[in-house]
Formats: structure tokens, C-alpha cells, sequence
């Protein structure tokens, strides 16, 4: 069954993703139904038991089983290369802090966000998601013992860095680049997709661009575990905020801004912007650059 698919068209491939996510989503989906019925979901420790089954089957097994059928060499398609070093980290770090303002501006933007009227439903709709996943979020955090802040960062930062990479852009974005020659079109889609998979329609605007950034960490440096770092270090920082009674009353952490402060976060995003140009280009000449890569 190794590379089973490796020469078939890229629709092909990625007919045989969607299966597989379809696949490991009505598993997961039949496990957690099964919790409900059973009345146990309410029970935090059990709800992280279900949101980790259900991110493994429904993401990472697909994006390994996708390698494992399309490529002869499953580690190349994925991308998996060497744990980045202490420069790549560093420069990781000072890429989120610049990227914090422009991420806090457009939640509170896209928060703003309503539909013309005779589109309530939808809009009533996409606030019911959105209400689920908040509902769903504070049960998670409700505790935040050490033991159980551990726990929420395995699941929510660690485990969701991992298996959304591997699936977005270790698989999907690999198969449109069969597809679509413009990286960058290739990036945006991909972009697109894993913000509009989440269902949290009032965040999709800062989770596009973050799926953007990341999309471009992976073209740079060709090494999923660049992407996947920066993906943990974004959940993980916003799981710790949003565990502390203090931290999660700040605006930074909970992405409601007051009014009076819009100003400051336009022009630090402004100032972010600019101090980010430079840093993007020294990521991708000095440090990322690990393939030849044609822009």
C-alpha cells in the first residue's frame, strides 16, 4: 500500500485525504456520542480524553495515512525534519510577541462582524458555534491546578500544534502544491481551510492570517516542526492567559479590546508590521533556509 497514490493526479490525492479525515472524523465523532449518551462529557478530565481522540483521528492518522499511500518516503511528504535550534526558537519568540498586536486587532474586528438581515439564521448559527466552543473552552480550563494546566497544554497546545500541521500543512498544503505552481495561493487556501474548519466564525480573520504565517514557516524552512512550534507557542501562551483569574480578565488574552484602546493596537501593529519585514527575511535567508525553495 506504500505509495499506493504517489503518481495519481492531485484531485486523486485529494479525494483520498477527504476520505480519511471523513473517515477518522466519524470514528471520533461515534466515540464522543457514545461519552454524551453516557453523561461522562461533563466531566472535564473526559472531555480532554475526547478532544485528544478526536484530534489524533480525525487529523494526525489521516495526514499519516495520506504520506503513507501518496509518497514512497512518508517522512519527506510531511516534511519531518530535525527539532529547530535555539536561533530559530529565538527568532520564533519575537515573531509572536510582533504578531501579537496585528492578532488582538483583527479578533476584535472580526468580533464586530454582522450579517445583513435576511442572513440572521446563518449569523445565529455561527454564534451557536462559537458559544459551543467558548462553553467548551471554559470547561477545559475550569480547573487550573497545576496537574490540570498540564494537562490542558498537552492537549490543547501540544497535541492541536501537532496534528493540525501535520494535517493542514504537512498533507493539504502538499497536495495543492501538485495542483496550484503559486506558493502563495497555495498558502492562503490552505490558510483558509484550517480557519474555516474550527467553526469559530468571530475568530476567523486572525486564525487566516496565523494559518498564513505558519503556511509560509513551512515553504521557508521545509521542516513541519518550525510550523508546529509556532503553533504551540501561540495556543499555549493563550491556554496559560486564559487558566489565570487575573490574566484571562486582560484584553490581550481574551480578545475583547476596549474601544479607548484602539488607537495603541493600530499603531503597534503599524510599528509590528514594520519591525517584522526584516525579521521575516532574516528567518527565511539565515535561518529557515534549508531547501532550495523558488518564490
Amino acid at each position: 500500500m506504500k505509495g499506493l497514490f504517489a503518481e495519481k493526479p492531485a484531485s486523486t490525492q485529494f479525494a483520498v485525504l477527504i476520505l480519511l479525515v471523513v473517515a477518522g472524523l466519524f470514528f471520533s465523532t461515534l466515540l464522543g456520542g457514545i461519552l454524551i449518551l453516557t453523561k461522562v462529557a461533563a466531566y472535564p478530565d473526559i472531555m480532554r480524553l475526547v478532544q485528544f481522540i478526536a484530534s489524533v483521528g480525525t487529523f494526525l492518522l489521516p495526514a499519516l495515512g495520506m504520506a503513507w499511500l501518496c509518497s514512497k518516503n512518508p517522512r519527506d511528504y510531511l516534511s519531518i525534519g530535525k527539532a529547530p535550534g535555539g536561533t530559530v526558537v529565538f527568532y520564533l519568540l519575537l515573531a509572536y510577541l510582533l504578531l501579537s498586536p496585528l492578532m488582538s486587532l483583527t479578533q476584535y474586528l472580526n468580533m464586530q462582524m454582522t450579517l445583513p438581515d435576511f442572513m440572521q439564521p446563518v449569523e445565529n448559527w455561527m454564534r451557536e458555534q462559537e458559544d459551543i466552543a467558548e462553553e467548551m473552552t471554559l470547561l477545559l480550563l475550569s480547573d487550573s491546578t497545576p496537574l490540570r494546566l498540564l494537562a490542558n497544554i498537552f492537549v490543547i497546545a501540544v497535541t492541536a500544534a501537532v496534528v493540525e500541521e501535520f494535517l493542514f500543512r504537512g498533507a493539504v498544503q502538499r497536495v495543492l502544491e501538485r495542483r496550484i505552481t503559486n506558493p502563495h495561493l497555495v498558502i492562503w487556501i490552505t490558510a483558509v481551510l484550517f480557519s474555516a474548519i474550527h467553526l469559530q466564525f468571530y475568530g476567523f480573520i486572525p486564525r487566516l492570517l496565523i494559518g498564513a504565517y505558519l503556511g509560509y514557516l513551512l515553504l521557508w524552512s521545509r521542516n513541519i516542526w518550525i510550523p508546529v512550534f509556532a503553533h504551540f507557542l501561540n495556543n499555549g501562551v493563550a491556554v496559560i492567559g486564559m487558566s489565570n483569574s487575573k490574566l484571562k480578565d486582560m484584553e490581550y488574552f481574551n480578545g475583547e479590546l476596549n474601544a479607548e484602546h484602539l488607537a495603541f493596537y493600530i499603531l503597534a501593529t503599524v510599528v509590528s508590521g514594520l519591525l517584522l519585514i526584516p525579521l521575516f527575511q532574516n528567518l527565511k535567508k539565515k535561518v529557515l533556509k534549508q531547501h532550495s525553495v523558488t518564490l
